[in-house]
């Protein structure tokens, strides 16, 4: 059966073809593949939220963790800065925790999300923390569920992340990825 009549008839049965079921983590539900597109309108372990609800939770004191990736990927084993790293200007107050949000984590990076979140909400689990990204960007729905995991109960999701911060005219400051804790 050729391609178009496969997507004919799909589409006629009501299926479409946003996420392939490759896109996902069998076990976890993750995504995996395709970190920069559509993303849904809730994530589990989390509520999303808008600029304005966002701006709310930071002036009462959430945790603000931008979870945007770094594409080159690696930090510096020595130090553990993010030597290869495009600029970026951030919601003020926010912590920069790159690459903590694929679907299948490292190790290193599961600690450095539980130990950098630990730190600032003092181990409390119950401390409002947002976390976010950019717009259409899958890295803030996975980082939530992780945080989920972890066993923390008042997340929120900031799907829009930094776009719709900007669009609704709110200020931005230049921001550093928080270095890896390296022993």
């Amino acid at each position: 059966m050729t391609n178009w009549l496969i997507t004919v008839l799909a589409a006629s049965l009501g299926f479409t073809a946003q996420a392939a079921d490759t896109d996902f983590d069998p076990d976890t539900g993750l995504r995996i593949h395709h970190y920069t597109s559509e993303t849904p309108m809730d994530v589990p372990g989390g509520i999303r939220v808008g600029a304005a609800e966002t701006k709310a939770l930071a002036d009462a004191g959430a945790v603000l963790l931008d979870v945007l990736s770094i594409p080159s990927g690696r930090y510096d084993e020595l130090d553990g800065t993010w030597p290869e790293h495009t600029p970026r200007e951030n919601i003020p107050g926010s912590v920069w925790t790159p690459n903590v949000g694929f679907g299948v984590s490292e190790d290193d990076m599961q600690a450095y999300l539980a130990e950098t979140v630990a730190t600032l909400t003092a181990e409390n689990k119950w401390h409002p923390i947002v976390v976010y990204c950019i717009k259409d960007c899958w890295m803030g729905w996975n980082a939530t569920q992780h945080l989920a995991a972890m066993g923390y109960r008042s997340l929120f999701w900031f799907a829009d992340g930094t776009d719709a911060w900007v669009a609704a005219g709110l200020p931005v400051e230049p921001s550093e990825p928080l270095p890896v804790n390296v022993d």
